[in-house]
C-alpha cells in the first residue's frame, strides 16, 4: 500500500467542503499517509490505500447508478466506509419508509415511483397535509425540491417533472424548520459525537448554504443524542460515520434524512470530533 488513508471527493464542488481538510490533517498530524482524489478519476488506483472514506462526492447524484457502481468495485481492492451496502441503501430517499417500518418517527413520506401519474392535491388531502415539500428520492442540498400549498397548480407541474425523470417523494411542511431549523447530531462509530443546528434563511425552509441558510454549534440534548443512536444501530450496515437529521414536530422529533454517504459533519465546528473522526480511521487501517 502507498496510501494510508485516501478520502474521496469530487472535481468539482458545489459549495466549500472544509470537513475533508480538516480531517486530513488531523491524519498527517498522526503520522498517515493521504491522498484527496475525485471518484471519477479514471487514473487512481483503488487498490492502493488501505482504507477509503467517502467525505465529497457530491456530484454522484447525477451519476448515482455509475457512483454505486464505483463503490462496489472500490470496495473490492480497498476497505470501504461506509460499506458499500450501505451507500446503495442511502443514496435512495425510500429508505425512510424502511426505517419506519423498524419503528423510526420519521417525517410523514408518500414515495411515487417514476411515471406514476399521481395527483398532489389527491395526496394531500389523503394526508390532510395544507403545505407540502415535493423532492426528488434521489438528491442533496434540496436540489430538486419545491414547497406548495394545497391547490397550487405549480405544485403539480413540479411533481410531474420529477417522476417525468425519476421517483420522487411528497412530505408535509414542517412548519418548525422556519423557527426552530433543523437539528443535525453526528455520530462516529455509533457514538453522537456533537451537534449543529442548521436554519433557513428568512422566508425559506432549505437549510443549506446554497440557499442562504447557517449552521452553528448546538448541545443536541439527551433525547436527539438516543434517537439519533438508535436510528444508527438500526442501518443495514455498520457506520464510521453518519448524519442524523432531526425536526420537531409537535412535541417530537422525527428523523428527516439520514446521512450516511457524504455527509457535512460540521468538523470545523466541533474540533475534538475531528480527532474522534482522525482515531476512528485509523484504527481501520490499523487491524
Amino acid at each position: 500500500m502507498t496510501v494510508d488513508v485516501r478520502l474521496v471527493t469530487c472535481a468539482a464542488l458545489p459549495v466549500e467542503d472544509p470537513d475533508t481538510p480538516l480531517l486530513a490533517r488531523e491524519l498527517a498530524a498522526r503520522g498517515a499517509r493521504v491522498a484527496i482524489d475525485d471518484w471519477r478519476d479514471p487514473s487512481i488506483d483503488w487498490a492502493d490505500a488501505a482504507v477509503t472514506v467517502l467525505r465529497s462526492p457530491w456530484d454522484y447524484v447525477d451519476a448515482v447508478d455509475a457512483f454505486v457502481g464505483w463503490a462496489r468495485a472500490a470496495s473490492l481492492v480497498t476497505e470501504l466506509w461506509n460499506p458499500v451496502e450501505l451507500v446503495a441503501w442511502n443514496v435512495h430517499k425510500s429508505y425512510l419508509l424502511e426505517l419506519a417500518n423498524a419503528g423510526a418517527p420519521i417525517v410523514p413520506t408518500v414515495l411515487l415511483l417514476q411515471g406514476s401519474a399521481a395527483s398532489l392535491d389527491g395526496i394531500s388531502d389523503a394526508q390532510g397535509w395544507n403545505t407540502v415539500v415535493v423532492k426528488p428520492a434521489v438528491g442533496i442540498g434540496a436540489q430538486g425540491a419545491g414547497r406548495f400549498d394545497v391547490g397550487d397548480a405549480r405544485g403539480q407541474v413540479h411533481l410531474d417533472a420529477l417522476l417525468g425523470r425519476g421517483d420522487a417523494l411528497v412530505q408535509p411542511f414542517v412548519a418548525s424548520i422556519a423557527s426552530e431549523g433543523e437539528l443535525s447530531v453526528v455520530c462516529i462509530e455509533g457514538r453522537a459525537t456533537h451537534a449543529v443546528r442548521k436554519y433557513p434563511a428568512a422566508g425559506d425552509y432549505r437549510v443549506h448554504d446554497e440557499w442562504g441558510g447557517r449552521a452553528e454549534a448546538s448541545d443536541a440534548g439527551p433525547a436527539a443524542r438516543a434517537l439519533a443512536e438508535r436510528v444508527v444501530s438500526a442501518l443495514p450496515a455498520p457506520t464510521l460515520y453518519a448524519r442524523i437529521d432531526l425536526v420537531r414536530i409537535g412535541k417530537q422529533l422525527h428523523v428527516l434524512e439520514v446521512e450516511a454517504t457524504e455527509p457535512s459533519l460540521w468538523l470545523d465546528l466541533a474540533p475534538a470530533a475531528s480527532t474522534v473522526f482522525a482515531d476512528a480511521v485509523l484504527a481501520r487501517v490499523a487491524r
